[in-house]
C-alpha cells in the first residue's frame, strides 16, 4: 500500500470513528449520563470517553459493546454494524448517517451488503419495487394516526435511496413472490396503480430481478407475516420476519421453515418468464375499466 493509499484508508477510518463517536454522545445524553459515569462501564476516565466521542482515538470493540449496552443498545446486529464502521472493518455508507435511527440503519445495511434478497409480502408489492406514489400511499394507510407529510417524504426519500442498490452492478439480486390480489389493489388511485404496474414491467427487464406471481387459484398460500431472506458473501444466510413493524432476525439454519416456504411459493406460482405477460394483462384490464368508468 502506498503512502497516499494509507492516508486515504486512515481518513476513512477517521470518518467512521467520528460518525460512531457522535452517535455515542447522543446515546449517552439520551440516558442522562455524564462522561464520568459512562467511563465506569469500561473502567476508564471521562477524558477517554470525550476522545472517543470526538473520534480522536481508536475504538476497541469490547469498549464499544460495553458502552452500547449501557446506553440500551443490546441488539447484536445494531452493535455489530456500529463496531464494524468504528474499527475500519468497513467504510461508512449512506445508511450510517446520524439522522437515521439505528434500527433503520441496520435494515438498510443488510440490504446494501447482501448478494441475494428473497422477499414475500402477502398483501403488497415489495417495498424495493414500489414507485414513490405507491410507497407514499402505503405508508399513509398503514399507520395510525395519519403521518405528517414530512414523515411520508422521509420514508419515500430513503426508500428511493435503498432501491438504487438494485440498479448497480455489484448490488444484490432480488427475487420476489407477489400474490396476484396485491397486483389488482389500487393503492394510491388508478393513476398511481397503473404507474406501479408499468414500473414492475420495466423492472423485470433487469436480469438481476425476478418476480413470480402467485395466482388467484394458487395451490399454496401460506399464513405468515411478510419476510425476507438475505444471502451474504461471507456470513451465513439470514431470515428477517417483518411482523407489524417489528423485525425478528434469525440465522438461516434457525429458520429453515421460511426458506422452504419461499421455495414452495415459487413452485406454486406462475413461471417468472410469464410475469411480464401477467402484469401487462392486469395493467391493460385496469386501464380499460378506468376508461369505461370515465366515460359513463
Amino acid at each position: 500500500m502506498t503512502a497516499r493509499e494509507t492516508d486515504l484508508e486512515s481518513d476513512k477510518t477517521l470518518v467512521g470513528r467520528k460518525l460512531v463517536g457522535a452517535r455515542l454522545r447522543e446515546m449517552r445524553l439520551a440516558q442522562n449520563l455524564t462522561q464520568g459515569e459512562a467511563a465506569k462501564a469500561i473502567r476508564a476516565t471521562g477524558s477517554k470517553i470525550s476522545r472517543m466521542e470526538e473520534g480522536l482515538r481508536g475504538l476497541r470493540p469490547n469498549d464499544l459493546s460495553d458502552l452500547l449496552t449501557l446506553y440500551g443498545v443490546t441488539d447484536r446486529h445494531q452493535q455489530a454494524m456500529l463496531i464494524s464502521v468504528a474499527t475500519g472493518e468497513r467504510n461508512a455508507d449512506w445508511w450510517d448517517q446520524r439522522s437515521l435511527p439505528l434500527e433503520e440503519a441496520v435494515r438498510w445495511h443488510r440490504e446494501g451488503t447482501a448478494t441475494l434478497i428473497r422477499s414475500y409480502n402477502p398483501t403488497a408489492v415489495p417495498d424495493l419495487l414500489q414507485t414513490p406514489e405507491c410507497a407514499a400511499a402505503l405508508f399513509r394507510t398503514s399507520r395510525h394516526p395519519q403521518p405528517s407529510q414530512d414523515l411520508v417524504d422521509h420514508a419515500v426519500k430513503y426508500l428511493q435511496q435503498r432501491q438504487h442498490a438494485l440498479d448497480t452492478d455489484d448490488g444484490p439480486r432480488f427475487w420476489a413472490v407477489i400474490e396476484e390480489p396485491a397486483l389488482w389493489r389500487p393503492i394510491g388511485g388508478i393513476t398511481a396503480h397503473l404507474k406501479q404496474l408499468d414500473a414492475l414491467i420495466e423492472r423485470i427487464q433487469n436480469p438481476r430481478i425476478r418476480i413470480w406471481v402467485n395466482p388467484m387459484d394458487t395451490t399454496f398460500m401460506p399464513r405468515c407475516a411478510p419476510f425476507s431472506i438475505f444471502r451474504f458473501p461471507i456470513e451465513s444466510q439470514k431470515t428477517v420476519i417483518h411482523d407489524l413493524g417489528a423485525e425478528h432476525v434469525s440465522d438461516w439454519r434457525g429458520d429453515e421453515e421460511r426458506v422452504m416456504t419461499f421455495d414452495r411459493l415459487v413452485i406454486a406460482a406462475r413461471a417468472h418468464t410469464a410475469t411480464a405477460g401477467i402484469l401487462t394483462k392486469i395493467r391493460n384490464r385496469i386501464h380499460a375499466e378506468s376508461l369505461l368508468e370515465g366515460s359513463s
